[in-house]
């Protein structure tokens, strides 16, 4: 049992190494100058060693540094949603998306690593990966639609005005990430996250720039926005508000 348990820590001392390695390698020179030779190297062992870790080698050390970050992502956007009472629907959706813009635009190799152009490095698992984080962020904004859909409500169009594929896709992202809405407020939860994404990504990715320095009156022009659309104007807090 002993020797067992000592193996099983060696393991995953090995794996966090590697992890951890593999993330420097992606935060200074970005996720296409990964590869198995360069983390090998950092680690001091054989390319080949890092098979007995990780059994498809680069994609699955992807997978798993992508899944250290969404950790800590999700755990901070969770943490900012968490600061505002469960009745305030707004700043539980306003408060991680502004964590969300801080975090890309300061550290931006790791955000284009997740949510950029599919890394090579990962392979097929990308498409699993994304699934992943793709779920987590779902946890993390989607319990306050839901609890405004229960409380309240807001505007959605009729189910009748949704393309049937649309429909169907919607039923199907309900149904894969547990975020208890109908479809038809579903399209609007994925259409709000589409515009942050949207002004996060031209931020994060240097478009605009550098006619638009500062691109936080824009943000906070869309949180507004958002609020408006949902009927939640009253519980817009602005970001020098403190708690």
């Amino acid at each position: 049992m002993a020797a067992g348990g000592r193996r099983a820590r060696l393991r995953a001392e090995m794996s966090a190494e590697v992890r951890a390695a593999a993330r420097d390698v992606i935060v200074e020179s970005g996720v296409e100058t990964l590869t198995l030779s360069e983390v090998a190297r950092r680690v001091g062992v054989t390319p080949a060693a890092l098979y007995h870790h990780f059994e498809r080698g680069l994609p699955d050390v992807v997978a798993q540094v992508a899944d250290d970050i969404v950790d800590e992502l999700v755990d901070e956007l969770n943490r900012a949603a968490g600061r505002h009472p469960r009745d305030n629907y707004g700043m539980r959706m306003i408060a991680p998306s502004r964590v969300l813009r801080s975090w890309a635009i300061t550290r931006r190799r790791e955000f284009c690593f997740l949510f950029g152009t599919p890394a090579r490095a990962a392979g097929e698992a990308h498409a699993v990966l994304t699934t992943r984080w793709v779920r987590r962020l779902a946890g993390v904004w989607g319990p306050a639609f839901v609890d405004l859909w229960a409380a309240r409500g807001y505007p959605v169009p009729d189910q009748g005005q949704l393309e049937p594929p649309l429909l169907r896709q919607m039923r199907d992202y309900v149904a894969d990430t547990d975020v208890a809405l109908p479809p038809e407020a579903a399209a609007v939860m994925l259409s709000c996250w589409r515009s942050l994404y949207g002004q996060v990504v031209i931020e994060a990715f240097g478009h605009f720039a550098p006619l638009f320095g500062d691109q936080e009156p824009m943000f906070e022009q869309l949180m507004r926005q958002i609020m408006n659309d949902l009927g939640l104007a009253e519980q817009y807090e602005p970001p020098s508000a403190k708690h």
